[in-house]
This record gives C-alpha cells, sequence and structure tokens, in this order.
C-alpha cells in the first residue's frame, strides 16, 4: 500500500509537470530538454521519497514513551480534554476469598474497581439436638433441635490507596440470620444481622448501619458457650429475664466508631438515635416496624400476643449510647465498657393485680415509669501453659441500673459476676462456667405457685414478687472436639437456679 502511494504521487506530480508546459513547435532538442527536466524532477521525488521511508522506519521502531502524569496540556479547555492517568495498579491479589482463604485471584487489568475490591463470603453453622427443662409445673422435660448462632455474610473492602489515599478503604457488609432447623420468618431477612457501610482510614473507621454494641462485642469471646443452652446471657447483661438480654444487644440504625489498635489497646463508641415518634418512646422507630429494644416477634416486640395492647411500654428507649476499651497483648485481655438507653418506657409495668390470697399489688403510675437504664462491666483474661495445654481463664464483674424508680418496683437495677475456664488437650477442650446475679431491690411483677395440676387461668396472681429473693446462679460444663480448624462437635449441659423471685429463663 506504501508503494502504492509513493508510485501513484510521482504519477501525479508528472502530469502536472507536463501539463504546465507551453505549447510549441516540437523539435529535437526540445523534446531532449523535456527528457533531461523529467530525469532531474524523477531524482528529486525518488530521493524525497527515500527520506520519507527512513523518518517513517524510524518511528516505528522507536520504544513507546510512558504515560505523563504531569500538569494537564495547556490551552483552551472547551477545545483540549485532558484524561486522567489510570490509579497505580496493586500487584496481584485476591478478588474473592471465603473466610479469609483466596478462593479467586487476579492479576491488574483495565477494571480499577475489580482490581481494587476485595469480596469475602463468611458463614458459620450450628446445630444441635437439645434435652432441657423449664421448670415450670406443665412443662415437663423436652427435646428439640436449635439452629443455635447460624449465619451468613458478604463483606466487601474497596481499596483507595491507589487513587492517592494511603491507608483509605471503602468497606460494606450484609450479614444474616439462617433459620437451619426452625421455620424462616422475617427474622432471617437479609440484614437481619451485622451489616453496615463506612470508610477506614489510618485514623479508625466509621461505620453505620447495625451491630452488636461495643458493649456487647466487649466481652463476647469470655463465653464458651455462646449459642447454647450454657449462654452466659441468661444472667449476663440481662436485667428482667423475659427473653432478651437489655445489655447484650445489637443496635439498629447506629453509628460506630472503631481506633486503630495502639500498644494493645482499641476504644469503640456508637450512638443509636431512638427516632422515635412518640416522646415517651412508646412507639417504632422511624423505619422499623419493631418497638426498641425488642427483636422480631419477640418479647415486647408489638407483634401481635408478644406486647400489652398500650404499644411500645415493655421496655423500648430512645437513644442508646456505648463504648467499650479493650486490651490485648499476648495472654493478657482487659476490657472496659459502658451502655446507657435513654429514657426506657416501662409503664405496661403500673397496674393493679388482685392475689388469690386476697391481697392486691399495686403499682401506682410513676412508679416505674419512663427513666434511663445503664451498665457497666469491667473483665479480664489470661492464657497460660500449664503443661497439660492451654487454659484459658476469664472473669466479669458488671453493675446494671434503672434510675429513678421505686425501689420495691425495681428489678432492672442488680450487679452480676461470670467465671469461665477452657482446658485445651490436643484437639479437645474442656470448660466449665459460673454466673451469678444478686437479688434486685424489688419487682413490679406477680408469681403464681409451682404445684399447679392444670394451668391457671391467665392473669392468676398468688403472690408479689419483691417479697422474694430474685438472686440467680448459672452452671455450664462441656466438652468440644475439633476435627480441623473449622470442624467441631460440643457437649454442653447447663443447670439454671432461680430464686423464687427471679425471671430469668434458660434450660
Amino acid at each position: 500500500m506504501k508503494k502504492v502511494f509513493l508510485a501513484g504521487t510521482a504519477f501525479t506530480a508528472i502530469c502536472l509537470v507536463l501539463a504546465q508546459q507551453p505549447v510549441q513547435a516540437a523539435t529535437l532538442d526540445d523534446v531532449m530538454a523535456r527528457l533531461d527536466a523529467l530525469e532531474r524532477n524523477n531524482a528529486k521525488l525518488a530521493k524525497e521519497n527515500a527520506q520519507l521511508r527512513d523518518r517513517v522506519n524510524h518511528i516505528a521502531s522507536r520504544p513507546a514513551e510512558p504515560a505523563s502524569t504531569g500538569s494537564p496540556p495547556k490551552g483552551n479547555p472547551v477545545q483540549h480534554a485532558w484524561v486522567a492517568p489510570s490509579p497505580k495498579q496493586p500487584p496481584e491479589r485476591p478478588i474473592v476469598s471465603i473466610g479469609g482463604a483466596p478462593l479467586y485471584s487476579k492479576a491488574p487489568g483495565s477494571n480499577a474497581f475489580v482490581d481494587n475490591t476485595t469480596v469475602t463470603l463468611y458463614g458459620h453453622v450450628d446445630l444441635s439436638g437439645d434435652v432441657f427443662n423449664p421448670g415450670v409445673f406443665d412443662q415437663g422435660t423436652k427435646t428439640g433441635v436449635a439452629s443455635n448462632l447460624t449465619f451468613f455474610g458478604i463483606n466487601a473492602r474497596h481499596d483507595l490507596e491507589p487513587y492517592g489515599y494511603a491507608g483509605w478503604a471503602a468497606v460494606a457488609q450484609f450479614e444474616s440470620l439462617v433459620e437451619v432447623a426452625a421455620v424462616p420468618t422475617e427474622r432471617a431477612a437479609f440484614g437481619t444481622r451485622d451489616s453496615f457501610i463506612g470508610m477506614a482510614t489510618p485514623w479508625g473507621t466509621i461505620k453505620a448501619g447495625k451491630s452488636d454494641t461495643p458493649y456487647k462485642k466487649s466481652t463476647s469471646k469470655f463465653d464458651p458457650f455462646s449459642a447454647t443452652l450454657g449462654d452466659y446471657n441468661s444472667i449476663m447483661g440481662n436485667t428482667g429475664g423475659d427473653l432478651r438480654a437489655k445489655f447484650d444487644w445489637r443496635a439498629a440504625h447506629a453509628i460506630w466508631y472503631e481506633s486503630p489498635f495502639w500498644n494493645g489497646f482499641q476504644a469503640t463508641l456508637m450512638i443509636s438515635p431512638g427516632q422515635n415518634t412518640a416522646k415517651d418512646n412508646s412507639d417504632f422507630a422511624l423505619g422499623d416496624f419493631n418497638c426498641p429494644g425488642t427483636s422480631a416477634r419477640g418479647s415486647g416486640s408489638g407483634f401481635p400476643l408478644t406486647s400489652a395492647p398500650e404499644g411500645c411500654t415493655d421496655g423500648s428507649y430512645g437513644n442508646l449510647y456505648s463504648a467499650s476499651l479493650t486490651y490485648n497483648q499476648g495472654p493478657f485481655t482487659a476490657i472496659a465498657a459502658y451502655e446507657m438507653h435513654e429514657g426506657t418506657n416501662r409503664t405496661g409495668d403500673e397496674a393493679v393485680t388482685p392475689l388469690s390470697n386476697g391481697g392486691v399489688l399495686i403499682v401506682p403510675p410513676g412508679a416505674v415509669g419512663i427513666a434511663n437504664e445503664w451498665a457497666a462491666k469491667i473483665g479480664a483474661g489470661y492464657r497460660l501453659d500449664d503443661g497439660i495445654g492451654k487454659l484459658q481463664l476469664y472473669g466479669i464483674y458488671e453493675v446494671m441500673r434503672r434510675e429513678n424508680t421505686v425501689a420495691d418496683f425495681n428489678e432492672r437495677s442488680r450487679d452480676g459476676y461470670f467465671l469461665s475456664a477452657t482446658q485445651t488437650v490436643g484437639a479437645w477442650d474442656v470448660s466449665a462456667s459460673w454466673a451469678h446475679a444478686n437479688a434486685s431491690p424489688g419487682s413490679p411483677g406477680t408469681g403464681v405457685l409451682n404445684n399447679y395440676t392444670v394451668t391457671p387461668a391467665a392473669g392468676s396472681a398468688d403472690f408479689a414478687l419483691n417479697t422474694l429473693d430474685s438472686s440467680a446462679d448459672q452452671y455450664a460444663a462441656g466438652v468440644k472436639y475439633h476435627f480441623s480448624p473449622v470442624v467441631a462437635w460440643y457437649l454442653v449441659g447447663s443447670y439454671l437456679r432461680n430464686g423464687p423471685a427471679h425471671t430469668t429463663a434458660s434450660a
């Protein structure tokens, strides 16, 4: 194609030269002169063509220059466009992983989003066969199959360092309960567990969404029987025993900050706005269809047959504040945590209840009412090699208080203690724990005697709970065998000793 173009150029030049000559008589001398002129012109054209060919070959053989990362070219900004250079590409990295193990890795390509994003799939499956006795006269011993703490999640991280933000990353997570054994309800909807979007920086991470509170997370690893019949939440973090531990909670519509680790220390701060349309927090929070501080379809949630008809008056609160400071260095662990629930509405406890002995329990308006509830705890752990294997020890002291409540009707204020030990021998873990709840000052509730042969009528009451001991102890023991780092089986037993007026539930 190049030769054709050059020949065509020469042909055109000859035609032009011929056309420009004046018309005159053709003599032999004239013809020879014209031929000489044509030869000189052809020689000149041939030389120019050769020079052009050399230039083309030189340009084709020159190595490509690297893309400029300097300033955009000067000129009219309307007539000239500047394309920003692509961000510096990271080395080959995992794109999708399962539990932190790379599943799919990719070399840097032309898609900056894919090249700088890591997606992690994770989850936990825990299924148990249970035998339990609630200790209630009309229940007896029962058997069951439970899903326990079974969940599935997706975590994504998009690194911003290639764009010039060293140490920055956008993070997101969606996590859901999985009902392996039970019939699924909205409790297992997508995003029911810790789910958020946030920004990680060199100075810490800010997230927004829903998450276990810092108070809850601070001691979550202290309990070797978490999510089993021996779970310490029958007592720890549990003020009233109505199937929900008030201070072992996952806060919705929350914003929180997680600091970097500094010499083993980390601080976490959270606020969850109440966003309740009722001044007394007796309604659902905006965007929710559940009473604040309750689980879907759970006690006090506002779901039919779970709450009093007057609305969210069984522990619904406004703003939640939670904070923790943890220390982990070598074999030693220490924590301090605090949480407050602002304006907790318990007006549903205020009532006049006749007793079977002819007496009456009167809880007058304002005796319980709407008040702040808070909890604080400290804890420590130590791991040592005792010659048999690793021995892990933990302990917690907890204080829970409800303010501005008449003592005779205050069941939400008490102290608690927890101890646990786990001895590892090869692939085996042998664990034991003890939790204790001191008696509360009083209670607004009533109880029935545990000697009925038939179920008493709804609303029946034989005595006032504030006249009896409300302390409790829970003992748990168990073994676990690890087939691999991710597969194990376990056997757990638990016994809960309730004082006559204590209302926590366990098996």
